[in-house]
């Protein structure tokens, strides 16, 4: 029999301590981050501001212009969207804050810490996804003034959608931020890829009426997925593709990036 050190612990005990410790520090990044969004309240207004214009232009102004889609009135229809733009944008965004603490706030000194680099990362995926989450949720009540029936059953799969989406998303941005290190070009990249992400996703057009050349790039980006996945939750109409394998999509996805994040975030 292999002897045992003495006064050294259990293996699962210190796997279980080292946990709670990553569960800590995940924790603490997480609530600091939120105090901050709180205490910023210019910036969630701002965001605010953005979503309702976003729904006067589509879902109101184009109203008059587009009669329906299929049997959807056309406000009803792009309203999915337009929360999911609000989801991406927000979520992407979580990159460049982490790329700035890293270079110039906390986070210099939490690199240092004896914890796993990756509770850094993911204790601003937790922060941001969980605000964007809430933010969801006030925007779908607004759904009935839109046209959207919404009962409970749509609210909750609707809100499992948005925070998958949120979590995809915010670990996406913050891969760009490990792979990126200057803040400057993190911000002109995230610039440029964000609106043909936004717009060649459905989000605010049918997405089966389009060619074929375009179909093939909405494939490509994975938004589409997400905007798919909350259109036929909220809606029930058939989407782009079967539900499940719109989620198959973005749960495939997050497996990937969130390998990268682990692989990028080790260094």
């Amino acid at each position: 029999m292999t002897a045992t050190t003495v006064g050294a612990p259990p293996p699962l005990a210190a796997a279980d301590g080292r946990l709670r410790v990553a569960l800590r520090a995940i924790g603490v990044i997480a609530h600091r981050d939120l105090l901050r969004q709180f205490k910023r309240p210019g910036v969630l207004f701002s965001q605010g501001v953005q979503i309702l214009f976003f729904v006067l232009v589509y879902a109101v102004g184009f109203d008059g212009m587009i009669d329906s889609v299929g049997e959807v009135p056309f406000s009803a229809y792009v309203f999915p969207g337009i929360i999911a733009i609000q989801v991406v944008s927000i979520g992407v965004a979580s990159g460049q804050t982490y790329a700035w603490d890293r270079e110039y706030g906390v986070l210099r000194e939490l690199l240092v810490a004896p914890v796993p680099r990756i509770c850094l990362p993911l204790g601003k995926v937790v922060a941001g996804a969980g605000m964007v989450t809430a933010q969801s949720a006030v925007m779908l009540a607004f759904s009935p003034t839109v046209g959207v029936q919404l009962t409970p059953g749509r609210f909750t799969a609707a809100m499992g959608c948005y925070a998958l989406a949120a979590v995809v998303f915010s670990v996406i941005g913050l891969c760009l931020a490990t792979v990126i290190k200057r803040v400057q070009t993190l911000q002109a990249t995230v610039q440029l890829a964000m609106f043909p992400m936004l717009f060649l996703s459905g989000s605010v057009f049918s997405a089966q009426d389009a060619p074929g050349w375009l179909s093939a790039i909405m494939h490509v980006n994975p938004m589409t997925y997400a905007v798919d996945l909350a259109r036929q939750t909220l809606l029930g109409t058939p989407g782009l593709l079967p539900w499940w394998a719109d989620l198959g999509a973005l749960c495939g996805i997050l497996a990937v990036v969130l390998t990268v994040l682990r692989l990028r975030s080790g260094r």
